[in-house]
């Protein structure tokens, strides 16, 4: 059941003309990431529309993953598709290979944020909508996460200098499919959907409906919890990064100024230090020992923490840096 909020906020070109986030309104270059699936599919439809009536850039960006044996026929779709509606199309191939300690799902995500970074659009649009941002915080919750995946997506963010919008994210699935319905849009249907050995599959097929058969003004409250945490994480960035511009000479964190901060604001500013490198945090317990040995290190001492194959965090006499091989 979808709450009373959203069913006034019908899904429509004008609904997400209101939304437009202004820090990317200047912005000319426009891309959406297009699965061939029902929710990119609206999208893509509705900006089109759109676009009609204002003038920008639009684009589109399919990244066939190789998973499925029906991935080439998802391509041709996403192809003849744009082609109908003159909208460019950048077709990115790969070959996913499962990392160690990394699902075949979270891979996947990686590589095709990656292709992402490649496209030449200011602004990527994703179909992220408000059923896939529930299935998320239950997901991330049941991994042990950490507060920042917790809080799941955001309407808008930012990767380098690249922006992120999901301007669906208070629409409901059915809201979605009944604009396809409506507009009598042609779509692809992605088997792995079923396959519930994925968690994200489990959760919406098996647990979210459970949840929903006994309460069914769930998405309202989630979504408002969501909100909440959101808040919470921004404002705890915001006084990481005030400890981190106090604490930081040469691009390094400065020991003494480190050791004055309490155990809580340490691990905060880390966390932020590795964050602003775009890399991957380390588990908390990792992070909470690499804080120990820094502390009570010698001067001749450099107790590491690696990061990645790449990148180790590191203290050095008195600082600690973020070093690459």
């Amino acid at each position: 059941m979808v709450n009373l909020r959203l069913k006034q906020n019908k899904l429509s070109v004008e609904s997400i003309l209101k939304q437009w986030p202004s820090e990317i309104d200047g912005h000319l270059s426009y891309c959406v990431g297009l699965s061939g699936g029902i929710d990119s599919v609206v999208l893509l439809h509705l900006l089109n529309a759109a676009r009609k009536n204002h003038s920008f850039k639009l684009s589109a960006i399919h990244v066939n993953h190789g998973l499925s044996p029906h991935a080439n026929q998802w391509q041709n779709f996403c192809i003849s598709l744009c082609q109908q509606l003159d909208i460019p199309l950048q077709i990115s191939q790969l070959q996913v290979v499962k990392q160690a300690g990394v699902g075949l799902e979270n891979s996947a995500r990686k590589l095709r944020y990656t292709e992402y970074q490649k496209t030449c659009a200011e602004v990527m649009i994703l179909a992220h909508h408000r059923d896939d941002q529930i299935e998320t915080i239950f997901s991330q919750i049941m991994r042990g996460s950490d507060v920042h995946n917790i809080a799941s997506m955001r309407g808008l963010s930012q990767r380098n200098k690249q922006f992120y919008w999901r301007p669906l994210l208070d629409h409901s699935k059915r809201q979605l499919m009944s604009y396809a319905t409506e507009h009598e849009l042609v779509h692809i249907a992605d088997e792995s959907n079923q396959d519930n050995t994925y968690l994200r599959n489990f959760l919406r097929n098996n647990i979210i409906p459970q949840l929903l058969s006994y309460d069914a003004s769930l998405p309202q409250k989630v979504m408002q919890s969501i909100a909440s945490i959101q808040a919470s994480v921004q404002l705890n960035d915001e006084l990481a990064e005030l400890d981190l511009v106090r604490g930081l000479k040469d691009g390094q964190i400065e020991i003494t100024k480190f050791i004055n901060l309490s155990p809580l604001r340490q691990q905060s500013l880390l966390a932020h230090f590795i964050r602003q490198h775009n890399l991957a945090l380390p588990s908390t317990r990792q992070l909470q020992e690499f804080i120990r040995q820094a502390i009570a290190a010698q001067p001749d001492r450099h107790p590491k923490l690696k990061i990645n194959d790449k990148s180790i965090l590191i203290r050095q006499r008195n600082l600690i840096a973020i070093q690459y091989s």
